[in-house]
């Protein structure tokens, strides 16, 4: 439970008691604010943060993740070959930008994960194809890039 759903919980019994309110107990006692340590509260802040998508020192959380994938990447596009990456979109060796542009493109429709949303196993399979075409890709424009 959640400190606003623990706070809307403490005013709704408090407001129903009214005769602790006559014997003098403060809201904060009634709601039951004061049960609540520092390291508590300081917790409970640091959960919301990260679902908010900060962690405790103001970064977005999902930096560290997006590190891992692209040295991932990086690493998995070291290991293949310009032929294979060529191979990968049905391309000959040796193609032009362009046609290395259209056929990622047409790829790209024709096994996108979303046209198979509703059978788990090939919305996996083409999540593994997609990747591997978009990893040849960059891979085939980084080649050009560095000509």
């Amino acid at each position: 439970m959640g400190i606003f759903d623990r706070l809307t919980e403490g005013m709704r019994t408090a407001l129903d008691r009214p005769a602790a309110a006559a014997a003098g107990a403060s809201l904060s006692e009634r709601v039951g604010l004061r049960a609540w340590s520092d390291e508590n509260l300081r917790n409970e802040l640091e959960r919301r943060r990260r679902a908010r998508g900060r962690n405790a020192n103001g970064r977005p959380a999902a930096d560290d993740e997006l590190t891992a994938i692209s040295s991932a990447r990086r690493e998995r596009m070291r290991d293949r070959s310009l032929a294979k990456c060529f191979a990968l979109l049905e391309l000959p060796a040796g193609s032009s930008r362009l046609e290395v542009q259209r056929a990622f493109r047409s790829l790209l429709r024709q096994y996108h994960p979303d046209r198979y949303l509703g059978d788990t196993e090939q919305h996996a399979s083409a999540i593994a194809l997609v990747t591997s075409i978009v990893d040849a890709y960059l891979t085939v424009l980084a080649h050009f890039d560095r000509r």
